[in-house]
């Protein structure tokens, strides 16, 4: 099991919640979703950013990846802070933000299926699935339309109940560490 992740297992939690409840957000209204939520949108963004960069430097002295959090971190706050900041005018390049954010995303998913052996079928299907959607998002924004906030809806549903499943994975890992060593604190 990842040492540095065990004890921040309620990080993929915070972060897989808030992205379901953006995503059905957006399900709920997709024809006016994006321009309409981007301000929320952008303020869950900014707090699924805040939540990898505590992982990232949480885990900077057993995680030898723990960059990598950081700058997918600060790439989310990005995000967050370009939909906050003036929603209008970033519904033009919502595609491309999203588009870039998920392949991203879906890339990270795919290196870590490969560094760890956990839930690592789980991590190679959402990777795949999340950057497919996500690439075609980026490079045929009018062919989606308006259904385009569908298929974002879609992918942070995708990333949000992937990171429910590594959060139940990982606190089950501390129930049973807990079980067999009488001095390890979760916290």
């Amino acid at each position: 099991m990842e040492e540095q992740a065990i004890p921040i297992w309620y990080m993929p939690l915070i972060k897989g919640i808030v992205m379901i409840l953006l995503s059905i957000l957006i399900l709920a209204s997709p024809e006016g979703a994006l321009i309409a939520w981007a301000f929320y949108i952008g303020i869950g963004f900014v707090i699924t950013g805040m939540v990898l960069i505590y992982q990232g430097f949480a885990g900077r002295e057993t995680e030898e990846n723990w960059t990598w959090k950081i700058f997918e971190g600060l790439l989310d706050m990005f995000i967050g802070f370009m939909l906050m900041v003036n929603p209008l005018v970033t519904a033009s390049i919502i595609p491309f933000l999203f588009g870039l954010w998920g392949a991203f995303y879906g890339i990270a998913l795919f290196i870590d299926a490969f560094a760890h052996k956990e839930n690592q079928f789980v991590k190679f299907a959402a990777s795949l699935l999340v950057f497919w959607i996500s690439t075609f998002i980026m490079f045929n924004p009018l062919l989606f339309g308006i259904s385009i906030a569908i298929w974002v809806g879609v992918v942070m549903l995708i990333m949000g109940l992937y990171s429910l499943v590594l959060a139940f994975h990982l606190k089950k890992s501390v129930v049973e560490i807990a079980e067999h060593d009488t001095d390890f604190d979760p916290e």
